[in-house]
This record gives structure tokens, C-alpha cells and sequence, in this order.
């Protein structure tokens, strides 16, 4: 047994040691009070591999004080050892599953918000004397034929720039793909339309314009994060809004729509921990303010806003990936969903990543970004494919 001084030196440093594990759990695993929370909630599962060093030091320092005490504490960390790995370890088997070759190396390669390059950016649209724009990522070294074509429309809590993650942008233009990335309107109050209109305002020139930049105008997919991937869905699902400019808007081969509601009426499922967070209470606010009120006061108006009402035998090939642990969306959404594209007979696949947080494609060498690509790079060749 360590002298008494020795013994609780070792058990003040695994007590310390412990401390960053338990913090991790509450924030994970508890309705986040402020946004602040949420986005290390989102980090935190990430990155979370990181904090099985604190937990093996813990973990050290106990067993070396032995005792009641010591022991107990080597319980402690053991478990928080154990569950900093869960997460990395339901993605594995994900990947296992899907056949996603995955990279340990990779894990530490940074966030997708910088690239290797700059885009062009265009005016695609004016409304109301002020652009909406897009831009235009080419290979670094392209071809000379003809490249399909992805329109990927940024997600977002706000009225914010296109190109908010170039990295993947990069990534699917050195792919062979001419990449468009699309700014709209975002959600004016009353008038949620206005943003699918632009963005198919945006679909019709881009397939006029394609071929100026490489691409072949007849092999579109289209892409999009949270709030747009439901307006890439929304924009190729119906066409019962009008594009905002004079334009014909394509079919498109393919859409891809990650972490995105399908179904916004009064059924809709919300995660219990937007329920018992403020955070959720601002995001009725918004919901009601973009559409003009509540799910029961404009019932039809939801359900015109919600794809899972919008399917068809017409509807494109969808690859639906969703976050396992999301704040914004329950994973059933999804799910039904996907049982709705299975009834129409539209050729589908569902990417479902445990343990994932909403915006997780911030982290590009995450396992679950690993498996994201893998699994974008097989749908759109799949699809886009003369």
C-alpha cells in the first residue's frame, strides 16, 4: 500500500483525470441549456477517442493507490475508458457493414471548413437587386469530358454564405464532378417557399450553364446538409413551387440528403432532448415564424413543406444519411421515411451513423465522415453514370 500522502495524491489525480469523462457524459447524453453545449456535445463525440487518455490516466493512478477508494475509482474511469470508445466503435461496425474501408491515421486530418483551393463564385439570380450567388468547384485536374454534375445546397440556423464546408466540396469535384454550391433566400418569415424557389431557380441554371463549366447537363444529383438537404428535397420532390427566375428545372438523377427532417407536421417525432432544451423552444419559434404559424393552425401548409408527404414512384434515387444521436432530428424521421421511398418503389439507401451529432461532416477525418464518403462515392457513381 503507497504511503497516505502518496495515496492521495494518486487519488486526487484520478479524481481530476475523471472529471473530463463525466463532464463529456453530461453534455452527450443531457438536453444542452445554450448553443454553446450543443456544439461541444458535438465535438466531443467527434473527438472522442481523445478522451480515452484522461481515463486511462485515471484509470493508472487508482490502481496504483489501491484501497477501497482506489478501486472504486478505477471502477470509474475503467467505465468512462469504456464508454469514450463507444461511439468509435458502433461506427466501426457501421463501416464493417457497409463495407466502408476506414482509417485510424485519418482521424486526426482536421476540419472541413478550409480547402486547398478558392471556388468561382457567380450571380445566378437577383432578387430584389441583390444577388444570390453560387460557386463553381472544378477537379484540380479535370479531364476534358463531359463530369456529372452535383448541386449541393448549404444547410444552417441562418441566413449564411454558400461553401460553408469547401473541404467536401473539394472532395466531390476531384471525384470527376463539376460541383455547384448554392446560396438562397433562407426561409423569409411567412414565406418558406421563397427558398425552394430559388433553389430550383438555381437547378434551371445550372443546367443551362453546366456545359461552361465541364459538365454534363443531363446527369445532376443534388445535395444537401439539415435545412438543405429538406430543400433538396423539397426542390426535386414537387414542382409545385415555382422557381424564383424564368427557367426550366431539370429532373435530376439523383438527390442526397443528410440529417434532414422529412416530416414537419403536428406527428412530427422530436428528440427528448430538444424538448427539455431551450434551444428547442427557439426552434418552434422559427418553424412557426418561417411558415406563418403553428403545425395545427396551418396543417396543410406543414405538410407541403414535409417530403415524407411528397413521395412518389417519380421521386429520385435518395441516399438518406442520417445522425444517430441528433439534437434537430429524431432518427425515426428518417426511418419512416425511407419506409415511405420503400412502399413507392424510388430507389433509395440509408446511411445511419450511432452516435453522431448534427453537422458531424465538420470533423472530415471522423470515422463517420470516413464512411460518409465512401457511401456518397458509390450512390452518385452509381447513379450519374452514363
Amino acid at each position: 500500500m503507497p504511503r497516505p500522502l502518496v495515496r492521495r495524491t494518486l487519488l486526487t489525480l484520478s479524481t481530476l483525470f475523471a472529471l473530463p469523462g463525466i463532464v463529456a457524459l453530461a453534455l452527450v447524453l443531457l438536453p444542452p441549456p445554450s448553443w454553446d453545449a450543443w456544439q461541444y456535445a458535438l465535438l466531443i463525440l467527434e473527438f472522442s477517442l481523445w478522451l480515452t487518455l484522461p481515463a486511462l490516466c485515471g484509470l493508472a493512478f487508482a490502481l496504483f493507490a489501491r484501497g477501497r477508494w482506489g478501486w472504486s475509482l478505477a471502477g470509474a474511469n475503467a467505465l468512462l475508458l469504456i464508454l469514450a470508445l463507444v461511439p468509435s466503435t458502433a461506427l466501426w461496425n457501421t463501416a464493417r457493414t457497409k463495407d466502408a474501408p476506414l482509417s485510424l491515421g485519418a482521424y486526426t486530418s482536421g476540419l472541413a471548413t478550409s480547402t486547398d483551393r478558392d471556388p468561382l463564385t457567380l450571380t445566378y439570380h437577383r432578387m430584389d437587386d441583390e444577388p444570390l450567388e453560387l460557386d463553381v468547384w472544378e477537379p484540380a485536374e479535370p479531364s476534358g469530358e463531359p463530369l456529372p454534375v452535383v448541386v449541393n445546397v448549404h444547410g444552417g440556423a441562418d441566413d449564411l454564405p454558400q461553401s460553408l464546408l469547401p473541404r467536401w466540396d473539394t472532395w466531390l469535384a476531384d471525384g470527376d464532378r463539376v460541383v455547384f454550391e448554392v446560396d438562397y433566400r433562407f426561409f423569409p418569415d411567412g414565406a418558406w417557399e421563397e427558398s425552394v424557389a430559388d433553389v430550383r431557380c438555381a437547378l434551371g441554371w445550372v443546367h443551362e450553364h453546366a456545359a461552361e463549366y465541364g459538365g454534363d447537363p443531363d446527369r445532376i444529383a443534388v445535395t444537401g446538409q439539415s435545412a438543405g438537404g429538406l430543400l433538396a428535397l423539397l426542390s426535386t420532390y414537387t414542382d409545385q413551387v415555382e422557381p424564383s427566375c424564368d427557367t426550366e428545372v431539370p429532373d435530376v438523377s439523383a438527390v442526397v440528403a443528410w440529417y434532414s427532417i422529412t416530416d414537419g407536421t403536428a406527428n412530427a417525432r422530436i428528440p427528448w432532448r430538444q424538448r427539455h432544451s431551450p434551444i428547442g423552444d427557439e426552434l418552434l419559434e422559427s418553424s412557426e415564424r418561417m411558415v406563418g404559424g403553428a403545425p395545427e393552425e396551418l396543417p396543410e401548409a406543414y405538410e407541403a413543406m414535409s417530403p415524407i408527404h411528397l413521395v412518389g414512384p417519380d421521386a429520385p434515387p435518395t441516399l438518406v444519411i442520417t445522425a444517430g444521436h441528433d439534437l434537430f432530428l429524431d432518427p425515426e424521421d428518417n426511418r419512416l421515411f425511407v419506409d415511405r421511398l420503400d412502399e413507392a418503389g424510388v430507389p433509395h439507401d440509408h446511411l445511419e451513423l450511432p452516435w453522431t451529432e448534427h453537422m458531424f461532416d465538420l470533423n472530415w477525418g471522423g470515422f463517420a465522415s470516413q464512411i460518409t464518403r465512401y457511401s456518397i462515392d458509390g450512390f452518385l457513381d452509381e447513379h450519374l453514370t452514363p
